[in-house]
């Protein structure tokens, strides 16, 4: 049986992390600082020697964007690429959008019954 190995990345910075605001399902694109920190992601992992026979993704705009740079900095563009919808953040509701603060200090206590 071959050896797996899975590697896993969190999508660039975006708008909305500067900002800090809670993302979930609302798509705000890669600030150029985020584009910079994975392109430096993808030049890491080209120069540790790592070849990829398959990238996943959610099918938010943010997860795309970063998988692009990554593929490309490892001249990997053409391997098996799936988008899926099931592996995308978690939706906030309401909150979607809402500043972080806002977002914990809402959410927690609910959900754990007890206070932040």
């Amino acid at each position: 049986m071959a050896k797996t190995r899975l590697f896993i990345a969190r999508h660039g910075k975006t708008m909305f992390n500067t900002i800090g605001r809670a993302q979930g399902w609302s798509d705000t694109p890669l600030t150029k600082e985020g584009e910079r920190g994975i392109q430096e992601l993808g030049i890491g992992l080209k120069e540790a020697g790592l070849h990829f026979v398959a990238a996943y993704s959610s099918d938010s705009g943010r997860t795309l964007q970063t998988m692009e740079i990554i593929l490309r900095e490892l001249g990997q563009e053409t391997i098996p690429y799936k988008r899926d919808k099931r592996i995308r953040e978690w939706c906030f509701g309401s909150l979607d959008g809402g500043y972080d603060a806002e977002l914990f200090n809402g959410v927690i206590p609910r959900v754990f019954d007890k206070p932040v």
